[in-house]
């Protein structure tokens, strides 16, 4: 079946990067908010979204949303491991794997993104620091190689096959810094943020 998917770590261990602004309450009530936007975005886009996960408390949060649910299959839990889960579910048909820290994203960037996915090939969203913020395809599957500068890993991985890029505002910001919050809340998009957290 095709899937868009959202890989998600336990709540309590996500967005450390943002302990010098946030305690770990705020963190975590900031990584559901941001989650469940994201998960809402390809919700709307597609039909249905999918959670990767292999925490119980996550799968049931994801269903809560209305999202699917997908096990890892791996014990570490890295995004490599959560991403080839999501090619293996879908069987050869078409995928798509979206970061779940994106809080200017909107459905119609997601759909324009699924739409856009080329036919044996893939598609790639850089986020603005050189990660992957969006990574589809269709078909064949590639070797997944997340972490910092990923973005040109997977382009180097994938350009012999159709490609297309996208960069769009709610691709480009992903939510791992304090400067990237700061970024986000000022955006008209992202004001809703302030209340997550009280700030």
């Amino acid at each position: 079946m095709e899937i868009a998917a959202i890989p998600l770590k336990p709540f309590g261990l996500a967005k450390a990067r943002l302990a010098t602004w946030f305690d770990a309450e705020q963190r975590e009530s900031l990584g559901r908010a941001v989650a469940a936007h994201t998960v809402e975005a390809v919700s709307r886009a597609v039909g249905k979204a999918w959670v990767v996960t292999g925490d119980e408390e996550v799968a049931e949060w994801a269903r809560a949303h209305g999202a699917g649910v997908i096990s890892e299959q791996s014990s570490d839990g890295g995004l490599n491991a959560a991403a080839t889960s999501v090619v293996e579910a879908a069987e050869g048909r078409r995928w798509m794997i979206v970061h779940a820290d994106l809080p200017l994203v909107t459905p119609e960037e997601v759909r324009t993104a699924w739409t856009a996915i080329p036919r044996n090939g893939h598609l790639l969203a850089p986020s603005h620091d050189g990660g992957t913020s969006v990574f589809a395809g269709c078909g064949r599957p590639p070797s997944f190689a997340y972490g910092p500068g990923s973005f040109h890993r997977h382009l180097a991985g994938v350009r012999r096959h159709p490609l297309r890029i996208m960069t769009t505002t709610g691709f480009l910001l992903d939510l791992d810094a304090p400067s990237d919050y700061e970024t986000a809340v000022r955006h008209s998009r992202g004001s809703w943020l302030s209340s997550t957290v009280g700030r």
